[in-house]
């Protein structure tokens, strides 16, 4: 019937007649399938070409009646496996079929479902149960049958072969066209996740385990990348997820499920869809970061079901197919130019037929939906243009930045905060020059020796010397009107320890190092005289304080500040709600906009967050919330120069603002990176209602959201206004090798993650704008350690803030970075590393100890428990980043 359907997909309506009376004389040529399909009425066969579908011509017809979905192509680009029911029982049956004969005709070779080629096109890899079963009701759900396994056969269904033999659920294979691995869907561990294998069914690798489906994976054409389909349900979503596992069906909601795409390995895992919607059956656009599958978004009907694009990025969404009724299971032939897909376009009426179609692809897209992402990747990629000169100060590209900002505040709706004016102008330092005296008991050190900090202030301070070993020391020791003494390396960053100093009464700060003394850089001052002090004269020293004593010491500083002017972009949305309703405070949302200069583009570091920045003013213009509160938007400069342009916000506001006037601060810094859909939140602690309103933002975002340490704190943002008293977030995505480098580019931006943490962002400034009362500001007394870039070495794991359960000593992981020294050990989130290198591990701050003489390449043996049972790995340390 290929030949009638061709003729079809050329011949307008006028001509459907003749059509009609060619299906005859075209089987009576060999040209249709063994029993002739019924005439398609004229409405149904203009339906098969539709002239809004720019990418699909050449539409050819494979199949004729029955449901006949979950097509594959040969690697030879000739063939097509899909799956259609038949015989007696109506069972699923694996149907290979050529696709491009003129007279193309399937032949069935053996029940199963879900086939694929492996490479060379002379085996098959598919799914069946022991027993013929009818595919469950979709209204049901989708049966979890425990004797489903996975085989391969040669392509006329002979030799068979099983592949995998455990209990539980095991199918949905995808075949990697470079040397037969398979990925595919196992419940061999409890929960359906994937798992990789060799193409004999030997060396399974586990990829995800998260609770939730994880399913419908296909690996790209270099086998270096895997997408998927996986729901990560929450809360009383999780405990009805868990029953649908004993009774061995799956029901997903829509909210919960999301296209992700992964390193075959399942590194760098990523969710690029958040469309509320069921979404199923990814495959890859050979040659592009794009993907095609199959979707209910934009309908409200059960079965209007189509083919959806999207870049990798999350950005480009676009609707690829427009007839009505069910389009999907498309998959892409090797050389990217034919698409094989299911449809009831040729459906008759009354019937619930789904046949295969193979088109040619091609032309211009044309139903592309702009969202979040590609409005958070287009403002990206403007800011972290080469144009832009890095954003540096001083630069034109900076000046360009702000005013792109000032634009887009106007556009927007947002008011000035002052005036007409958008920009906020103030003097920042571009550099410091700085000189450092020390004296013990009279006898000066070495001036060579040490360095003032750029966060010292100018000054002299004189008291008895006191060694401080932890930020918790602080707690219970008596250091008003004395110097503190710290190593630097396995604690917080000296800048917050000497926050922690100067909060505690003491009046200098000196931190030993065994490093180099580099020149002071500009940073916000903490209000006390600060010294790097070299390792080599202060060892006698320590040893001295360790040992009880206490001698008398002076220390002064002066530092010679060099200034440049820049300017802040302050916008305000100002509360919406009648004027009885409305709330004392304004919440304020930040990001800086500057970077460090040409070195780096700066994608992530910061145009992520001010991109995100800008969508929190663009949702709140669109969606016109009603807020008791104002929420003034602002893009900082200078943070770059120690947060200068948050410190000038706060300490010259602009307005008749003033800092008691601010309920919090969210701050939006590098939020571009985000993997496994987890965010890392800074600054919960300073107020008690964080927690729960974070919590609750995250999951309306659909975001997992860690409680990152205070050892985050730092010349940010955030910390400006902690330090003003204003309870701070800080939302981040973790660190990256990419960090302040030329390689930090907006290509490697997650834009759909991006959109979701503004999300989230906007949705907290909601929440505190309802708020009866304003938020309890607390105070931090301590910070608890992270993998911190003053080490030469990093073991790329996350600590746990809170202690492990029952008093046991040890340090609880609270998540590990892909690809990192831990992760490539087989560490997790949830284990508890109890010994390192020898060293019982009490704590944080003892592997704080073992990292701050070890190198990177260092081996060490690490024990670990997890669920209940001691294990020990070899750990290769890796150079900090």
């Amino acid at each position: 019937m290929r030949c009638v359907a061709s003729l079809v997909a050329a011949a307008p309506a006028a001509r459907l007649r003749l059509l009609a009376s060619l299906v005859p004389f075209a089987c009576a040529l060999g040209a249709c399938v063994d029993e002739p399909p019924p005439l398609l009425p004229p409405l149904a066969i203009a339906a098969v070409v539709r002239p809004d579908e720019s990418h699909l011509s050449d539409i050819v017809q494979l199949t004729f009646g029955g449901e006949n979905t979950g097509s594959r192509w040969s690697w030879a680009g000739d063939q097509v496996l899909l799956q259609s029911p038949g015989g007696a029982q109506g069972c699923e049956r694996v149907v290979r079929t050529e696709a491009f004969a003129s007279a193309p005709k399937g032949s069935t070779v053996r029940p199963g479902e879900a086939a694929s080629f492996a490479p060379g096109d002379d085996t098959i890899v598919y799914e069946r149960a022991p027993a013929c079963t009818r595919r469950p009701d979709g209204e049901k759900g989708r049966a979890l049958d425990p004797d489903l396994d996975l085989y391969r056969a040669k392509p006329d269904g002979s030799g068979e072969t099983r592949l995998t033999d455990t209990p539980g659920y095991d199918g949905e294979a995808s075949v990697c066209g470079k040397d037969g691995a398979i990925v595919f869907t196992s419940m061999r561990d409890g929960d359906p996740d994937l798992y990789r294998m060799d193409a004999n069914g030997g060396n399974v690798q586990r990829i995800t385990a998260t609770a939730g489906y994880d399913g419908a994976a296909a690996f790209d054409a270099d086998c270096a990348r895997i997408v998927w389909v996986a729901s990560r349900p929450r809360g009383r979503d999780l405990d009805d997820y868990k029953k649908q596992l004993e009774d061995k069906v799956l029901r997903p909601r829509a909210a919960s499920m999301g296209l992700w795409v992964a390193n075959a390995d399942g590194t760098d895992a990523r969710q690029i869809s958040y469309l509320d919607a069921f979404v199923t059956a990814p495959a890859w656009l050979p040659g592009h970061n794009r993907v095609v599958f199959t979707s209910s978004y934009g309908s409200d009907r059960p079965r209007e079901i189509d083919l959806w694009a999207l870049d990798v990025d999350g950005t480009g969404l676009e609707r690829v197919t427009t007839a009505p009724g069910y389009d999907g299971s498309g998959s892409f032939s090797p050389d990217g130019k034919w698409l094989a897909f299911s449809s009831a376009r040729a459906t008759l009426l009354g019937r619930r037929d789904v046949n295969v179609f193979v088109a040619k692809w091609g032309g211009a897209a044309r139903h592309v939906e702009e969202r979040p992402a590609d409005h958070l990747m287009g403002d990206s990629a403007w800011l972290a243009d080469p144009a832009r000169q890095g954003r540096r100060l001083g630069t034109k590209g900076l000046d360009d930045s702000g005013a792109y900002l000032e634009r887009s505040f106007k556009a927007f709706g947002l008011t000035p905060i002052d005036g007409d004016d958008f920009r906020q102008e103030f003097d920042v330092t571009t550099k410091v020059v700085g000189q450092a005296t020390f004296s013990l008991g009279g006898a000066p050190f070495d001036p060579t020796r040490m360095r003032p900090l750029g966060f010292s202030s100018s000054g002299e301070a004189s008291g008895p010397l006191v060694y401080v070993g932890a930020s918790a020391d602080f707690a219970h020791l008596d250091v008003k009107g004395k110097i503190v003494v710290v190593q630097e390396g396995g604690r917080s960053s000296a800048q917050f320890t000497a926050w922690l100093a100067r909060d505690h009464g003491a009046v200098g700060l000196l931190v030993v190092t065994g490093g180099a003394l580099p020149e002071p850089t500009p940073e916000s001052s903490v209000g006390l005289p600060a010294v790097r002090l070299s390792g080599d004269v202060a060892r006698p020293l320590v040893a001295m304080l360790i040992r009880g004593q206490h001698p008398a010491a002076h220390l002064a500083v002066t530092l010679a500040p060099e200034t440049a002017r820049a300017f802040n972009v302050i916008g305000r949305w100002p509360a919406s709600v009648p004027a009885e309703q409305r709330l004392p405070g304004v919440i304020v949302i930040g990001a800086h906009y500057d970077n460090v200069g040409e070195t780096s583009p700066g994608a992530d570091d910061n145009a992520s967050g001010t991109a995100a920045l800008l969508q929190v003013g663009r949702s709140l213009a669109a969606s016109k919330v009603a807020l008791r509160r104002d929420v003034i938007l602002a893009a900082f400069s200078g943070e770059e120069q120690g947060a200068a342009g948050a410190d000038a916000f706060l300490r010259h506001p602009t307005g008749g603002l003033a800092a008691g006037d601010i309920a919090a601060m969210i701050n939006l810094d590098r939020v571009g990176r985000m993997r496994d859909n987890t965010v890392q939140v800074f600054g919960e602690e300073t107020a008690t209602q964080w927690p729960d309103l974070v919590a609750g933002a995250c999951g309306a975002a659909y975001l997992e959201c860690e409680r990152a340490t205070s050892a985050g704190f730092g010349a940010t943002d955030h910390t400006a206004f902690y330090e003003a008293g204003v309870p701070v977030v800080h939302l981040f995505t973790g660190v990256h090798g990419d960090y302040r480098k030329s390689t930090d580019t907006v290509d490697k931006l997650n834009a759909a993650g991006m959109a979701q943490i503004a999300r989230a962002a906007e949705q907290l400034a909601r929440d505190v704008s309802d708020l009866p009362s304003r938020l309890d500001y607390q105070r931090l007394t301590t910070a608890l350690e992270s993998d911190q870039p003053e080490f030469e070495v990093s073991l790329g794991t996350l600590p746990d803030r809170d202690a492990p359960p029952s008093g046991s000593k040890g340090m609880r992981l609270a998540g590990v970075r892909p690809g990192g020294a831990a992760d490539r050990a087989g560490l997790r989130k949830g284990d508890l590393l109890v010994r390192l290198g020898g060293h019982v591990i009490a704590g944080v701050e003892d592997v704080m100890f073992v990292l701050t003489d070890a190198k990177p390449g260092t081996k060490m043996p690490a024990v670990i428990i997890r669920d209940g049972k001691e294990l020990t790995v070899e750990l290769a340390l890796e150079a900090a980043r």
